[in-house]
């Protein structure tokens, strides 16, 4: 199947689980609000870690080592290294299970919302089944979008039905969990055609020491990316964490929009990094890398210009202290982009695994630390900006090395640095027009300014000639 194909059900994926979040997230916050939406993302926060230890890095790993089989169309190679990988991963759930419950029990704070810590290890048990990677391998991305829509619209009827009041956040929790859990039933039934039950036949020990390793690199991510909810819970109360979560969200409704080329070019990336094709790979690499500035640039300046908008619109004015956070936020959506490309697709496949652990402890330390000194002056916003700094340090870190295993690949190209003047252009124009347009409240506002600066920008891209611009035109044409 056709990149674009794959991309476009990627993309309709992603617009089916954003717009989840945006339907139900304004009337969640309205009815939970601050305090006990913070206990709900605080809790979740943590069983992330639990979520992270119960796969061991299958997902990352499971990509590489199945495309290598099915590069070379070994279907009795891919039918084990499957089936090792499930196995590995049911027994790591069940542990991870079993030490959340044990820490639980044993830790106070964590104790006191028993309940909610309950209702998430469900999903740490079932994560086993988290077997997405295979229909990524496979580029089976239109099954995953047919699941998910039908599942999201499911537990979008019992929310309005049942979320009514804010002590009902128990129950907001179970409809978070339900959908993940439904979603991995239902895909491992679908791929039982590829687990060899004979464990005879299969071989676990030549994973686990490249696993470990994902694993660690994953889990060090994990950290960083949920140990400022954790700290904001355990250090200052759950509201500080219920408006910083309001912020994080809307961030990452507009994150995997981009990520999702990234996992749709992933098997062809890795396999020219096999097969040593340089004019193939950096041709996958440009696609994303130009779309990256492209679609990052416009959507960082207009999450900062719309913060006000959409915090009020989406959370509601009691969650009006989460507009200067979003805004903090906002700049990490490219480096977070970029950064996680390159260590997911560039740096793995060329079996750096090591190097990125290394990384990413250091980008640990580096966000603790941060965090620590941060969070006691600033609360939320001084997570945010600790996760700002943390996430651009860590994005340097990997760019500087990809320069050094593929030294004559350019990223900071003509047309590149042409989006980012031409974005910074185009605010100023839609800056001035939004000073008339605000007047007529937040609706208008949201709808109107991405629409206008949308047509500028692209109006002005294509009048310079940027190339990927004008290819992406044709290709629309072509459809």
């Amino acid at each position: 199947m056709s990149v674009s194909k794959n991309y476009m059900y990627n993309v309709l994926l992603i617009i089916s689980n954003t717009i989840f979040p945006i339907i139900t997230f304004p009337y969640v916050s309205r009815i939970l609000m601050p305090e006990y939406l913070g206990k709900v993302y605080f809790v979740q926060g943590v069983v992330a870690y639990f979520i992270i230890l119960s796969v061991l890095g299958a997902p990352n790993y499971g990509i590489r080592e199945l495309s290598k089989a099915k590069s070379i169309g070994d279907w009795d190679e891919f039918k084990k290294i499957f089936s090792e990988l499930l196995f590995m991963t049911m027994l790591s759930s069940i542990g991870a299970l079993l030490l959340l419950l044990l820490i639980v029990n044993c830790y106070g704070k964590f104790n006191s919302e028993k309940l909610l810590f309950y209702i998430f290890g469900i999903q740490v048990l079932f994560e086993c089944f988290h077997i997405n990677y295979i229909f990524v391998v496979m580029e089976n991305h239109k099954r995953r979008l047919i699941r998910s829509f039908a599942i999201r619209i499911l537990s979008l009827g019992f929310l309005f039905y049942f979320i009514k009041d804010s002590k009902d956040y128990y129950l907001y929790a179970l409809l978070l969990v339900v959908p993940e859990v439904l979603a991995r039933v239902i895909d491992i039934f679908s791929v039982r055609e590829y687990i060899v039950f004979d464990i005879r036949k299969l071989n676990f020990k030549r994973h686990i020491n490249d696993m470990l390793v994902v694993f660690m690199y994953l889990f060090t991510i994990g950290i960083y990316g949920s140990i400022d909810t954790t700290m904001l819970g355990i250090m200052v109360n759950d509201t500080e964490v219920g408006l910083y979560s309001a912020a994080v969200k809307m961030y990452r409704m507009v994150l995997p929009v981009i990520l999702t080329l990234g996992i749709v070019l992933s098997p062809r990336i890795i396999g020219a990094i096999k097969k040593n094709t340089k004019s193939e790979l950096y041709k996958n690499i440009d696609i994303f890398v130009d779309y990256c500035f492209i679609v990052g640039v416009p959507a960082t300046i207009l999450m900062l210009y719309l913060a006000p908008e959409f915090t009020l619109l989406f959370s509601g004015k009691d969650f009006k202290g989460a507009i200067i956070t979003m805004m903090i936020m906002a700049p990490c959506i490219g480096f977070v982009a970029f950064g996680t490309f390159i260590g997911g697709q560039i740096l793995l496949p060329n079996n750096f695994e090591r190097y990125i652990l290394k990384i990413s402890l250091a980008g640990v330390l580096i966000n603790i630390s941060l965090n620590y000194f941060l969070i006691p002056t600033y609360l939320r916003n001084g997570a945010a900006a600790a996760t700002l700094i943390t996430e651009i340090i860590i994005s340097l870190i990997k760019i500087n090395k990809m320069k050094k295993i593929y030294p004559d690949y350019k990223i900071l190209t003509k047309d590149r640095v042409m989006t980012i003047c031409v974005g910074i252009a185009v605010f100023g124009i839609v800056f001035l027009l939004g000073l008339k347009i605000k007047d007529y409240g937040k609706i208008a506002t949201l709808l109107s300014i991405p629409i206008i600066f949308g047509c500028f920008y692209f109006l002005i891209l294509i009048v310079l000639g940027n190339k990927s611009v004008k290819n992406a035109m044709k290709l629309l044409k072509r459809r």
